[in-house]
């Protein structure tokens, strides 16, 4: 009998040792799952991290790539267009002896004694009336270009570099009468020249001859 209940003992022993090592080894595992799932959640995070450093990595090496771009495209200059006032290839200025031409009232502009022969595609005269024009480059007046292959300003030689050249009507601001007297800077287009001119006398009207007179520059001696 005692041999029994010794031996019952032992059996009810071994089997709650056994549930209890079972309910460890359950709650050991539960822990390490537990435990894991943070880590996965960790693993998960490190993911998201990464994708969503991605796209700024990203954007930092498309700016840095349109910076490298546009570092290699040349910017052009703001600007700086051509002055018609100042041409941009050498000039002369002649600052040879003054001479003085006149054209007498009534003299026909196709005679040598009404013409004044600048240079080979440079003849100034005048007609009956109007302003001047280049006989050599046209037949007759043309108001806003007149006269053909020149521009005129008013002031000298020495302004240069703050002249503004126009055709000569609208250089004198539609006034040919009040010239007399006034300093004016005559541009030879074709030759690249520059010619101090001073009116000295201007007949105005048509029917009225025509006549006028000037002082001029003439070629620099070499």
């Amino acid at each position: 009998m005692r041999r029994l209940s010794l031996i019952m003992a032992l059996l009810f022993g071994c089997s709650e040792s056994s549930v209890d090592d079972n309910a460890l080894n359950h709650d050991a595992t539960g822990l390490d799952q537990t435990t894991q799932t943070p880590n996965q959640d960790a693993g998960f995070s490190d993911v998201s991290s990464e994708d969503a450093d991605s796209p700024l990595k990203l954007d930092s090496m498309v700016t840095d790539s349109t910076i490298g771009d546009s570092a290699l495209v040349p910017v052009a200059d703001s600007a700086v267009l051509p002055d018609s006032s100042v041409p941009d290839r050498a000039h002369t200025i002649w600052t040879g002896p003054q001479i003085t031409f006149t054209k007498p009232p009534g003299a026909d502009p196709t005679t040598p004694e009404a013409q004044d022969v600048i240079a080979d595609s440079v003849v100034l005269t005048r007609g009956d009336g109007n302003i001047l024009y280049n006989i050599a480059q046209e037949m007759s007046v043309t108001q806003s270009t007149s006269p053909a292959g020149t521009l005129w300003a008013l002031g000298t030689s020495e302004e240069i570099d703050t002249l503004e050249f126009e055709p000569l009507k609208a250089a004198a601001n539609d006034r040919m009468q009040d010239l007399p007297g006034r300093d004016m800077v005559l541009y030879l287009v074709d030759d690249n020249v520059y010619i101090d001119v001073r009116f000295m006398s201007w007949r105005s009207g048509r029917g009225n001859g025509g006549g006028f007179s000037y002082e001029r520059s003439t070629a620099s001696a070499e």
